[in-house]
Formats: C-alpha cells, structure tokens, sequence
C-alpha cells in the first residue's frame, strides 16, 4: 500500500486485515475482514479478483519476507488458482514463479537466467527444449530435485507439461 501510494498508484480496491500494516487504511474502496480468520489475505484477494471474472494474477512481494510460511502458503495458492481455472504468478526479488499444468510455454531467446521446475503434487511428466539441459517425456517427482538450475542458453526455449502439475521458477532474470 505505501508503496503504491508513493509512485502515485490508483488503488481500485484494497482489501485485508491490514494487521501488518498497523492501521486501517481510509480508503473508498476497501474490503475489512477479521485478523482471525481462516485464509490469508492473498487468498481473499484471489477469491475476490475471481468473483470479478479476473483469470490471471500478479501476485507482487508473495515470495520471501519474514514468514517462510506465507511463502508456502503462496505456492499453494497457486495450485489453487490453478484448479479455479485461473492462473497466478508470485514476483519477489529477483525470481518469479507460476504453476504450469497441462500447458506449454515458451521464451525467446534474449531470455537470461536460471528455470528451475519442481513437481509439488507428486509427479510431473515434461518435455524442455532450448535450455542448457533438455528433457524429454521425463518424470519429475516430488522427491527428487532434478529440475533444478537449468539455464537459457541464447536459443528460444518451450517447456511442456503432458501431465501433472509443474512449479516454474524463474530467477535472475535481467
């Protein structure tokens, strides 16, 4: 919120507890809920951004911070999102992150950077062409890290997901 404020950012709701902010904001167009309550206030947002017919979210500062937690809850919310039919992306410094299922995706080749890809459900079957280790029809697992730090290496890169869930993490890029 201060930070929105100071670059002089419309804000067209805000919604939350606001107990790290220290102070209900007054603002006209604000949602209150309770400290004490069964869902994070990411996940209300994304409940509400849902109700209003929104199908991506950017999720800005979801990764990192002082609670490891909300960082797990997040990538949590983004299977959830997932199974809404809705799809979300967490941005933290440096990194970004979004849960790719049953999908492709592709990059041009001035990307720059490290792709990591994790299965958090259990097994993810994928096929990765134009990174610096490629894969095909190969099985990831949720007990074995070998999608880790793979690389863009100057081509045009696609990574598919025949089946399962797949956490693309994206770090470094310029």
């Amino acid at each position: 919120l201060e930070i929105l404020k100071r670059r002089g950012i419309r804000i067209d709701l805000i919604l939350g507890d606001f107990d790290s902010l220290g102070y209900v904001p007054e603002e006209p167009n604000l949602i209150l809920h309770p400290v004490r309550k069964d869902e994070t206030d990411l996940m209300l947002a994304c409940r509400e951004g849902l109700a209003r017919g929104y199908k991506p979210f950017c999720l800005y500062g979801g990764l990192g911070g002082d609670r490891i937690s909300h960082t797990v809850a997040n990538l949590q919310l983004l299977r959830w999102l997932a199974d809404e039919g809705a799809r979300g992306t967490l941005y933290g410094k440096g990194c970004e992150i979004s849960l790719l299922r049953k999908e492709s995706v592709t990059f041009s080749a001035e990307n720059k950077g490290f792709v990591s890809l994790f299965a958090p459900g259990g097994e993810a079957v994928v096929t990765v062409k134009g990174l610096s280790y490629e894969l095909e029809n190969a099985v990831l697992t949720d007990s074995y890290p070998l999608g880790v730090s793979n690389e863009f290496c100057g081509a045009e890169a696609e990574i598919t997901v025949h089946e399962g869930d797949l956490l693309l993490v994206i770090e470094n890029r310029p």
